[in-house]
């Protein structure tokens, strides 16, 4: 019989036991992060962000993606594997899709099993990128957002009315010199990682 890790054994990261009483039927699978080649051209994302690297052979991966390893059951649904890759990484349920090996999309209720995902297989996470900018104001406040390469100007509006109580009416966001309409994505606007934009005040009621 197996017997169970002791407690002075190292544990991995990136391991996660859903059901600690069968551990002799988990199974660790590689997901490989494939959104951050799409980071890499956006230039995006803070390395605090960015999934961990680990000892995975360039077999496992290519060198322009991120892996990490994930210890799930054969049972397991893809539900279930994209609940753990949130708790894990912090990536929204709703914002991943996982796809197989040839690169087809797979479905919440699928199992593992059914999937033929086996022990060491490969499942490609992709998700809408998360970048960090900066936001000052002429009062020498300057504070940190996160958002979404496809967050519109109205959408960091609202996550500064959300962060620092300033109504979204009273906003002006200026970058480069340049009024941000609200309909403009970040990306459409050139707003990059660690992009420095500026927030003026609307003095009157409109």
């Amino acid at each position: 019989m197996m017997k169970g890790r002791s407690s002075d054994q190292p544990t991995m990261e990136m391991d996660v036991q859903k059901n600690p009483w069968s551990r002799d039927r988990t199974m660790r699978i590689i997901i490989q992060d494939d959104t951050y080649r799409d980071v890499i051209n956006w230039k995006s994302l803070p390395k605090s962000f960015l999934p961990s690297t680990i000892d995975i052979t360039k077999e496992d991966i290519c060198s322009e993606s991120k892996a990490f390893l994930l210890m799930v059951e054969p049972d397991d649904t893809i539900a279930a594997v994209k609940a753990y890759i949130q708790e894990e990484k912090g990536i929204s349920f709703k914002k991943q899709k996982l796809l197989n090996e040839d690169g087809g999309v797979m479905r919440d209720e699928q199992t593992l099993m059914s999937a033929g995902i086996n022990k060491g297989s490969t499942l490609i996470l992709r998700y809408t990128p998360i970048t960090q900018i900066y936001v000052s104001t002429l009062i020498k406040r300057r504070f940190k957002l996160m958002v979404e390469s496809d967050d519109t100007i109205a959408d960091v509006k609202a996550a500064i009315q959300e962060k620092e109580g300033i109504r979204f009416h009273k906003q002006r966001i200026v970058y480069n010199g340049r009024q941000l309409e609200d309909d403009k994505s970040v990306v459409d606007c050139g707003i990059q990682y660690n992009s420095e934009l500026t927030l003026l005040l609307r003095l009157c009621g409109c």
